[in-house]
């Protein structure tokens, strides 16, 4: 959304202990204004539906925005005067207590922009790769596991997908995109072709490659596969010398891709290891490789990993079922990062 109008309210947020400030648009989140002021915090879903972007307001006149999960912000809470930063609007001059992160990894300024697609291929029964360019700016800095999102005709909402290749890898961006039965966002980007225009802003995300100095796991599922992507093409553009495990859980062959790219890294580089697994594999189904959720597969392959980082994208259900076993294997929560969808 693009808040380069004049004619808006304009007002002063206050950011505690630092006392930095920005200033927020009325009518602009105070998440976006935070990050588009340079400031780095904490945040996930950018939508009201996890507790990432959880702050107190100290002084000031705010409002919530409708889409507040009660999961995500209880009542109780909302009575002290925290809100989420993503799903809160300002009204006056604002003065917050907020975490502030360390500034020890790269911040990417958010950029509205243009772009144009370049080429939408159907990869499985419900997976598009779609690739664009920008025209306007016509580079946005990145880091491999961040997002960008997208305007979506009829929608007031934005819809988020992550960039499936490294920000040096091509001057055309990436993207991996799941048709949904009744989803206005993925059926539009799905149904665009060649010479189509969007719009949309980013990078957003705090999901990127930490270290190249311990075992790396990568597990994934679906259109999940976009940011493992991009990371894993990271961290093999430089010298590697730890091992790296990525597992990709899928239905059936057919929704299956990009297994030659991953056969070919494997020849490349003896210490990745990508390892595919089918939960609904059909009776006529050929498959020598591992069955059932992508969890069991990595419970029964997988060792103990107490030195390993871990990096998931995916439904809940993978998400969840994931830590929970790697938990039990050695890898520490503060090593584990995940991209839910």
């Amino acid at each position: 959304m693009n808040f380069s109008g004049t004619d808006a309210e304009t007002y002063e947020i206050t950011l505690q202990p630092s006392g930095i400030s920005v200033n927020a648009r009325e009518g602009q989140t105070l998440l976006d204004a935070i990050i588009r002021g340079g400031v780095q915090i904490p945040y996930g879903c950018r939508h009201g539906n996890c507790s990432a972007c959880k702050a107190l307001v100290l002084e000031g006149d705010y409002s919530h925005m409708d889409r507040v999960s009660e999961y995500s912000l209880l009542g109780f809470e909302r009575d002290e005067g925290y809100v989420l930063l993503c799903s809160t609007l300002a009204e006056s001059d604002l003065t917050i207590e907020v975490e502030e992160k360390e500034s020890d990894i790269a911040f990417y300024q958010v950029h509205d922009f243009e772009a144009e697609i370049t080429g939408n291929v159907q990869t499985t029964p419900d997976i598009h790769v779609i690739r664009m360019k920008l025209l306007n700016p016509t580079a946005i800095p990145y880091a491999a596991g961040q997002y960008f999102e997208f305007d979506i005709p009829g929608l007031s909402e934005t819809r988020a997908y992550s960039m499936a290749a490294p920000y040096f890898a091509q001057d055309v961006i990436e993207f991996h995109i799941k048709r949904v039965g009744q989803g206005i966002g993925s059926n539009y980007l799905c149904s665009l072709s060649a010479g189509s225009r969007v719009t949309g802003s980013g990078p957003y995300g705090n999901m990127r490659l930490k270290t190249r100095e311990k075992d790396l796991l990568f597990v994934a599922g679906g259109s999940g596969m976009a940011p493992i992507k991009a990371l894993i093409e990271e961290l093999f553009s430089e010298p590697f010398e730890h091992e790296a495990w990525f597992f990709y859980g899928a239905r059936g062959k057919q929704d299956l891709y990009l297994t030659e790219k991953w056969a070919e890294l494997e020849r490349e580089h003896p210490n990745f290891h990508f390892i595919p697994a089918l939960s609904e594999k059909r009776p006529d189904e050929k498959w020598t490789g591992e069955l059932g959720y992508i969890a069991d597969a990595v419970k029964r392959k997988m060792g103990s990993m107490p030195n390993t980082d871990a990096y998931l994208c995916g439904p809940p259900k993978l998400i969840e079922t994931t830590i929970e076993v790697i938990t039990r294997l050695g890898i520490r929560g503060s090593n584990i990062a995940y991209d839910e969808f």
